[in-house]
């Protein structure tokens, strides 16, 4: 009869990423072969590399973002023709769920659940835990079961913004009492715009990401 050592060494295992610090890193939204298919529609996913606190790729994790859901900007964001929020029964739904609602995380700060780049840098502790599929399909999935705190490796530093000069002030003051066309006049009669070559496109850009226009919700 084998002795214990010869039996341990002889055990398997699940390969399952699975009570582990993990970073999640490289977020987007895609398709993988080995997820299928629903009704003949590839499943669209929200893809994520779980890394190590040393930086080591440990698994690439997909959670099913639902039907009807679209990918665009190269899988960086999705949209639905009828549905603003994700379906909570969907994986991706479930993860949102227990990191917004069950950890207490205030992932609006870093952008919408549609925006893949909302994830990037967030750190968790994983454990594998049983879903119920839609289809009543019961699987194992990893999931968040704590908050980690401090940066991602690799992750680039935080900058703080840098305090608004005078000048700025001056044409917040300005874009947030005139429209747009009397604001774009009265900020070409000034020196300091005109010889400012950013703020001066800015200024001049009539798209809502202009100066003027992300002004107006302030």
């Amino acid at each position: 009869m084998a002795d214990k050592s010869t039996i341990e060494d002889w055990a398997t295992e699940t390969g399952l990423v699975n009570d582990v610090d993990v970073w999640f890193r490289n977020p987007h939204f895609g398709v993988k072969e080995e997820y299928g298919q629903v009704a003949g529609v590839d499943t669209l996913l929200f893809l994520v590399d779980f890394t190590s606190p040393e930086g080591e790729v440990l698994a690439t994790q997909g959670f099913s973002v639902g039907s009807g859901w679209i990918a665009s900007e190269d899988g960086m964001s999705i949209s639905h023709p009828t549905r603003k929020n994700v379906v909570g029964s969907s994986m991706y739904g479930k993860l949102i769920q227990r990191v917004v609602k069950e950890l207490g995380v205030d992932m609006s700060k870093y952008g919408k659940p549609t925006e893949a780049k909302s994830w990037d840098g967030r750190g968790f502790h994983i454990m594998q835990e049983e879903h119920t599929t839609v289809s009543g399909e019961v699987r194992t999935s990893p999931m968040p079961v704590a908050v980690l705190e401090g940066e991602a490796p690799g992750a680039a530093p935080a900058v703080k913004a840098a305090p608004a000069s005078a000048l700025e002030k001056k044409l917040t003051t300005m874009a947030t009492s005139m429209n747009l066309p009397t604001f774009q006049k009265a900020a070409l009669k000034m020196k300091e715009v005109t010889d400012n070559e950013d703020l001066l496109a800015s200024i001049l850009d009539d798209s809502s990401k202009c100066f003027w226009g992300s002004n107006q919700a302030s």
